[in-house]
């Protein structure tokens, strides 16, 4: 947040006094260049807006006597996509309870809904931006969903997006259905807007005080992706999809809807980075899908993380019956080679996630004899099974040399399947307190990207540190798990044998020096007090276990320790790849070019330094390599922790009331 004052404080400096920027708007551009480090100056759009379209709202507050209301200005919250413009403050009239509105403005002149997709505007960019109204109920969603304050008070909060630049341009706006979350008002309706604000907030009460319970409230978590799949029965969504993410959706949505035998297949790809919100966009589609009755499958190719839904839905069901849920996980979440001897379009929706991790063929034991006779591709086999394929995918989280899943491959398989294709990007960052700067900083340093590797300039979002030692970096782990109540796991690149324990205990293969740690148990070792594969990154016990690519890819943690191994060290000015280091056997085979080995060494450790969402740890134990990672990170681990409070736990999504009430609700996207 750049600046909290009541709207009586503001006053004064929204009044021209002979120079050429408002002291306001100067004021918001020292409080940005101070709160931004890595940015000389904001845009010239934020700028604009802090100069013409603030004074709108603090004239409105004070026409209307609402002098006392608390304007907070620019606020922002890890998950949300940017800032929230404004955020008033204050006590509700007729109830007394705390009182908050979000307003989105935009100093547009003219603007349309685009054809077909109800929340997508033409307003003059080179991309469709996402409907205001639609934003600002995201806003808002995402605030009820993770301040404690608003969780299960959603009254307490109304949505307003303001275009005082425009009128009868932007009619077709007006189309989307409003809610006490989104309402939209424009340059002619600036009485019904002051109104509005008279309904939700008090004249001559002090906002302070709620203004205090906001900017100090304790923030739930957002939820893993296990526990998100696991509350796709809601009502409400599960994630605050934002931006890219919510056009991404109605586009799916739109096709799903489309679909059903009408002219050519279209085949969907979702293109998106670590963090990007793939995940939130599978979630909500399943969600929306099922309750309007469609036969919607999610499919991937990891076990692990197959198998942990499956799990976390089991578990989320009532007892009694488990049994029944169990026998239904299965069918709702499959994997990718499951499909091929199914009869063409039986399933009406199917959702491909990490879909980097398509083969190029369907092999394994879940492969059916008519399946091998077929002899498709498996990507062919999704297509063909599927009345809408939906591909969820990063070109840079494959990892094995059979894993052919990226955008271009899709693209040629959808054609030569006959099918329409459409490709949507996902450019947003939500992970790493939504970092932009440090999944860009990751591509560059692993020569994901045909550029030098900068260092790491802190960003305030998420904390980049390195360690001395396995132990120093063991132990900084070990405090944010025992002092801050965080989730931490170490992980390494694979550079150690991984044998199948023979005595009931797992070997420590990990060695480095005098630091000695098991790998995390293999699939189908069971041994006690050590959590299956599946569940290594979810269950409190996987701490002190090294975890594998394969099991950490699809998962995310507070903090995550990443040991670089020997195959990955740092030599004239950057990273090289030592194949012979590998202990991969699949990387090992030698039909497998040495291009081919780096650069799924690479997309490994992509992945690993990507699942951190306060901070990461990295080591190696190679000195030249240390070395450089030190003149590239400032931090380490002898450094204080930000000072960030810990997240409550979110509750349950479906509560009692909710369940009882259910289906009488509409599905909320339009």
């Amino acid at each position: 947040m750049l600046l909290r004052k009541s709207a009586a404080e503001l006053r004064p400096l929204i009044v021209p006094v002979g120079q050429d920027t408002l002291p306001l708007t100067q004021r918001l551009i020292n409080e940005y260049v101070q709160s931004h480090p890595r940015k000389k100056q904001p845009g010239s759009g934020l700028i604009a807006s802090w100069e013409h379209s603030l004074p709108e709202v603090v004239e409105a507050l004070t026409s209307r006597g609402l002098d006392d209301v608390e304007v907070l200005i620019e606020y922002s919250t890890p998950g949300m996509a940017g800032e929230a413009d404004v955020i008033l403050a204050g006590q509700h009239p007729t109830t007394g309870d705390l009182s908050y509105v979000v307003i989105e403005l935009k100093q547009w002149h003219k603007a349309e809904v685009s054809p077909g997709n109800p929340i997508a505007v033409d307003a003059g960019y080179d991309k469709p931006k996402l409907h205001p109204v639609r934003q600002v109920q995201r806003y808002c969603e995402y605030l009820i969903q993770r301040l404690v304050p608003l969780h299960g008070k959603r009254d307490r909060i109304a949505g307003v997006a303001l275009l005082h630049n425009a009128s009868h341009e932007v009619s077709s706006l007006f189309d989307l259905k409003r809610s006490t979350h989104g309402q939209l008002y424009t340059r002619d309706q600036r009485e019904d807007f002051r109104r509005f604000l008279s309904t939700r907030l008090a004249s001559g009460v002090s906002g302070a005080q709620a203004a205090d319970v906001f900017c100090q409230a304790q923030q739930y978590e957002a939820p893993s992706s296990s526990e998100a799949f696991s509350r796709v029965g809601s009502p409400h969504p599960v994630f605050a999809l934002q931006k890219e993410q919510e056009i991404a959706f109605q586009e799916v949505h739109r096709e799903v809807g489309a679909s059903g035998g009408k002219g050519r297949k279209k085949v969907i790809i979702v293109q998106g980075g670590p963090g990007s919100g793939k995940t939130a966009v599978a979630v909500e589609l399943l969600r929306t899908l099922r309750q309007e009755g469609r036969n919607v499958v999610h499919a991937s190719g990891s076990r692990s993380f197959t198998k942990n839904l499956r799990d976390a839905t089991v578990a989320a069901a009532p007892y009694g019956r488990k049994g029944t849920a169990e026998r239904q996980s299965r069918k709702d979440y499959r994997y990718f080679q499951q499909f091929g001897h199914l009869p063409e379009d039986s399933v009406e929706v199917l959702i491909c996630d990490e879909a980097h991790r398509v083969r190029l063929k369907s092999d394994g034991r879940d492969v059916k004899r008519a399946a091998k006779a077929r002899g498709l591709c498996q990507a062919d086999e999704l297509i063909h099974v599927a009345e809408t394929p939906i591909f969820l995918l990063d070109d840079w989280q494959s990892l094995r040399p059979k894993e052919v899943g990226t955008v271009d491959y899709l693209v040629e398989r959808a054609k030569a399947c006959g099918c329409d294709y459409e490709v949507i990007e996902l450019p947003g960052m939500f992970r790493a307190e939504g970092s932009i700067a440090f999944r860009e900083w990751v591509t560059k340093l692993l020569s994901l990207k045909a550029t030098t590797a900068p260092a790491w300039v802190p960003d305030g979002l998420i904390d980049v540190r390195l360690a001395e030692s396995p132990e120093e970096m063991e132990t900084f782990l070990e405090r944010r798990i025992r002092e801050d109540d965080l989730q931490a796991r170490m992980t390494a690149g694979f550079c150690w044998e991984w044998k199948t324990p023979p005595n009931g205990e797992l070997l420590l293969e990990v060695q480095i020096k005098d630091w000695h740690r098991p790998w995390n148990a293999k699939e189908g070792v069971s041994l006690d007090d050590v959590p299956e594969t599946s569940q290594w990154a979810t269950d409190p016990r996987g701490f002190g276990q090294v975890g594998c690519i394969f099991t950490a890819q699809n998962f995310e943690f507070d903090w995550t320790g990443v040991i670089l191994g020997p195959d990955l060290l740092w030599r004239n000015g950057q990273f090289v790849v030592d194949r012979a280091k590998t202990r991969d056997s699949k990387l090992q085979e030698k039909w497998v070019s040495d291009e081919r080995v780096d650069q799924l060494v690479r997309h490994a450790y992509h992945v690993l330094l990507t699942r951190g969402r306060r901070g990461v740890v990295l080591y190696s134990e190679d000195t030249i390599t240390r070395n450089a990672l030190r003149e590239l990170i400032s931090g380490t681990v002898a450094d204080s922790p930000l000072a960030k409070p810990p997240r409550k736990k979110l509750p349950p999504v479906i509560t009692p009331a909710e369940k009882a009430v259910a289906q009488q609700l509409a599905i909320e996207f339009e």
